[in-house]
């Protein structure tokens, strides 16, 4: 049991070794034993809030297997009582954390550690193509709800989660490798489409080029792709991709406005490129 002084504001998980205090409420469910999940972490020494180590730094969120060891005990008796969307800190003691040997040089020997953590999304076990479908569908029902409610980077780890599990269908029966086809598709188009929103042109360019070697009429992916290389300013490639798009969807009004937006940003780019060579060349 840690000798430091937990407010009571935290609530005991683990009597005497481990708590927690919610910062902000899930709408999820939450993760069961052996589950991939996927968090962002901060991790502070509890006596002076010197910060050691935090995905957020790195803008990279980690992933673990829920209950299995991989990460300190405080982490899998934790976040396991977490829901998906939710923040909360958690409080480890020694014995939950890294013990008398502690983790040198940044967390000291018989150190207890604060954990802000957020649960973003998590891949329940699936060894089976039958188990595969059913988690797919539904890390598509929680992308589409995280995605209704603005949270887009926990939509985004959703939908990848759910393509993810549809790569190999090793054992399916005819009827399931259409019905997964067509499901990876959507979710990569919804993929696509999260990370739009977070401006990250490039992993959404990815998802609709995954899309499109699965289904290449597909209007709505095409359109995303386009949208996503105007934002990585690939104009020769935008431009042809929507000119794809009105072939597959002659005088859709979206793609035909989306080509005079390129145009003009195309413009504006060259413009600014040719003042900037000639500020320098003066």
């Amino acid at each position: 049991m840690t000798d430091v002084i937990i407010p009571e504001d935290y609530v005991p998980i683990v009597e005497g070794k481990l708590w927690k205090k919610i910062l902000r409420e899930g709408d999820g469910e939450q993760p069961i034993h052996k589950s991939n999940v996927n968090v962002h972490y901060v991790g502070t020494l509890f006596t002076n809030g010197d910060k050691f180590d935090s995905s957020r730094d790195r803008n990279s969120a980690f992933n673990f297997k829920l209950g299995v060891g991989q990460v300190i005990k405080g982490w899998d008796e934790g976040v396991k009582t977490m829901k998906v969307g939710e923040l909360a800190e958690l409080v480890c003691s020694p014995e939950y954390a890294y013990g008398e040997t502690g983790s040198p040089p940044k967390i000291p020997g018989n150190s207890t550690l604060k954990f802000e953590v957020e649960l973003l999304s998590f891949q329940e076990p699936a060894d089976n193509p039958t188990s595969k479908l059913a988690i797919a569908k539904k890390k598509k029902d929680q992308g589409n709800a995280s995605f209704k409610n603005g949270n887009n980077e926990a939509a985004a780890q959703a939908y990848k989660d759910g393509a993810d599990l549809l790569k190999e269908m090793d054992g399916a029966t005819e009827e399931q490798l259409q019905e997964s086809g067509p499901l990876r598709v959507a979710l990569l188009a919804n993929l696509a489409q999260a990370y739009l929103k977070l401006k990250d042109n490039a992993k959404a360019a990815e998802a609709c080029q995954i899309a499109l070697d699965l289904q290449p009429d597909h209007v709505k992916v095409n359109y995303r792709l386009a949208q996503a290389y105007l934002g990585l300013s690939e104009f020769k490639l935008a431009k042809e991709t929507v000119q794809h798009g009105l072939e597959l969807a002659p005088g859709d009004a979206a793609f035909t406005s989306l080509q005079s937006v390129i145009v003009a940003k195309e413009a504006e780019f060259k413009k600014k490129e040719k003042d900037m060579y000639s500020k320098m060349f003066k």
